[in-house]
């Protein structure tokens, strides 16, 4: 299992952010599934990794996933792909997840995790 440590920053939320995702992709098939619901641990411009009820099956070859929520009342969508699952009790499972984004999407994470931060700092 490979751990990417050495990027610029990863935050870690204090209350994890609520999020909803769908399968976009699923063994080199477009998929039109219905949305799960999450919850977002830590983010960064590279990457996130998130909870869920649901067992995503992450062995599976080209599985995409669409995550959307929103962090400073700006709407974010990411596309990423899981890279390890792990369960954390009997219904739930934290997945780590690789972005696949353009850098005008990860330029946008960080300027709105820089926001959230000092919305933070100031609260």
């Amino acid at each position: 299992m490979l751990f990417k440590r050495d990027e610029s920053f990863r935050f870690t939320f204090e209350n994890p952010v609520k999020a909803t995702f769908k399968v976009l992709r699923l063994n080199q098939l477009n998929n039109d599934l219905k949305e799960g619901s999450a919850l977002i641990i830590d983010l960064s411009p590279n990457g996130l990794r998130l909870s869920s009820s649901l067992d995503l099956p992450i062995n599976e070859k080209n599985i995409v996933l669409m995550i959307s929520f929103v962090l400073n009342a700006q709407p974010l969508s990411i596309m990423a792909e899981p890279i390890w699952k792990k369960r954390t009790s009997a219904t739930s499972f934290s997945y780590g997840l690789v972005g696949v984004n353009d850098e005008e999407t990860k330029s946008m994470i960080i300027t709105e995790l820089k926001e959230y931060t000092k919305k933070k700092q100031h609260s």
